[in-house]
């Protein structure tokens, strides 16, 4: 006779209280994330709650709550070492991952104007010798077998400025991978203000399928915060050519992201209620993050909000998206394991600019710390490996608190990878960092 399984409560696992007497439970190693609103279900629950954390039992494999907890990882087995798991999912999704991320700067000018924009404007683009080494170096590399799945990913300065040669690229690409059967696929970064119907059509037979774009709320206030170059709003002309993706058959994904404030966040419900009314369409979900000084010129200007009125606006933000049922891209980073890591973690991910240089950071774009090589012709990456390692090992970042907290998966250590780079310490305010995710989960699931 086979022994029981002996379980505990999985030291990953969130019990969340929501207002209604309903809870969230959710495994942030898992990603499961559970909305416990029936009454046997939640009398069942109470009687967990009420035990010690460390309380060992039997696993009944007729039980239903057992069941689902059991195979969501809400409940672990004992004698299982989980942070030695997160460690070595996090080695499996992350480090071991032979998916190249490349995120190509195709020009490092735009034509909007954001009170918030970061970067250097400038009148360069990507030459054709760098586009060309890139293909090259694509072909090799899957020659090789040294990659499982290739993913283009655009950024900028505006990204499409140079829309023919952008597209020109992306199908070359998109053909090497089929010759070797790998799977392909792009995105983007962009106002989508130069994604005309006829652009976009042509950007979904290369997947091109993946666009993050940004409304600042309603025309009056997105268009004083991003005005086109010229001066000119841009409202109308993002929605126009959203309400076209829309009408369309293409399989796609797009996100509406949000930079808030304090007049953002006063008007959110009539911004939301406009998303809901125009893109209640299962391929477009919305994101949200507080505006913030990110080094520009403007940021003395900026009035962004801090401590009680960001946790605040964070939690009504979440509350109207949750209540309009709009799919929440905010929930994804929240839930799934290493997926709020930033993009510079990961070994074979490589930002190229319009040089060719090889980055790990789109905020830094001219530091020379950032810059770890450089494309070189026949599509040869000469990578200075001394200066990509810091960006992407992590575990000399962890430490005592990081093993016991519930949220490692989440964070796997806080500090950017930016930060590492440049020496800071890690400053992890634990009981802020639980608070956000629980604020997460609460408020925006089965509301």
């Amino acid at each position: 006779m086979t022994a029981s399984k002996q379980l505990l409560i999985s030291k990953y696992t969130l019990f969340i209280p929501r207002d209604d007497g309903t809870y969230v439970v959710a495994n942030t190693l898992s990603g499961a994330i559970l909305h416990i609103d029936e009454q046997p279900f939640l009398d069942k629950l109470k009687k967990f709650l009420d035990k010690d954390s460390h309380y060992v039992f039997d696993y009944d494999k007729d039980d239903e709550m057992h069941q689902v907890f059991y195979e969501h990882g809400i409940f672990a087995e004992t004698g299982v070492n989980e942070y030695e798991m997160a460690l070595y999912q996090y080695e499996q999704t992350i480090l071991k991952s032979n998916v190249l991320s490349l995120t190509l700067l195709p020009t490092r000018q735009c034509n909007f104007r954001c009170v918030y924009c970061y970067e250097d404007l400038q009148d360069k683009y990507m030459t054709d010798s760098v586009y060309r080494n890139l293909l090259t170096y694509i072909d090799k590399s899957l020659e090789k077998n040294l990659h499982s799945a290739v993913q283009i990913n655009l950024f900028g300065g505006e990204p499409f400025l140079p829309f023919d040669k952008v597209i020109a690229f992306l199908k070359q690409a998109k053909e090497i991978c089929k010759n070797h059967d790998v799977p392909f696929t792009a995105s983007a970064t962009t106002n989508f203000s130069l994604v005309t119907p006829e652009r976009f059509d042509a950007l979904a037979t290369v997947n091109c399928e993946f666009f993050q774009i940004t409304l600042d709320g309603l025309a009056l206030t997105h268009d004083a915060r991003k005005c086109k170059a010229d001066g000119s709003p841009s409202f109308e002309t993002i929605v126009s050519n959203l309400l076209y993706a829309k009408s369309t058959g293409h399989d796609f994904k797009i996100t509406i992201r949000s930079n808030f404030d304090e007049e953002m966040t006063t008007h959110a419900k009539d911004f939301y209620s406009f998303i809901k009314e125009n893109f209640n369409d299962p391929r477009f979900s919305v994101s949200y993050i507080n505006m913030q000084k990110w080094g520009g010129q403007n940021d003395s200007n900026l009035n962004i909000l801090t401590n009680e009125n960001l946790v605040e606006s964070k939690i009504q933000i979440a509350k109207i998206v949750a209540s309009l049922e709009l799919k929440n891209e905010m929930k994804n980073v929240f839930s799934q394991p290493f997926h709020s890591l930033c993009y510079a973690s990961k070994p074979n991910m490589f930002i190229i600019d319009y040089d060719g240089a090889i980055l790990k950071c789109t905020l830094k774009l001219d530091d020379d710390f950032n810059k770890i090589g450089q494309v070189e012709e026949e599509g040869v990456f000469n990578i200075l490996h001394q200066k990509h390692a810091p960006w992407v090992v992590r575990y000399n970042f962890l430490n005592d608190k990081c093993e016991e907290c519930n949220i490692l998966p989440i964070c796997f250590g806080g500090l950017c990878p930016l930060g590492k780079v440049q020496g800071k310490q890690q400053e992890c305010n634990k009981k802020e960092q639980q608070a956000n995710v629980y604020n997460q989960f609460k408020y925006s699931v089965g509301m």
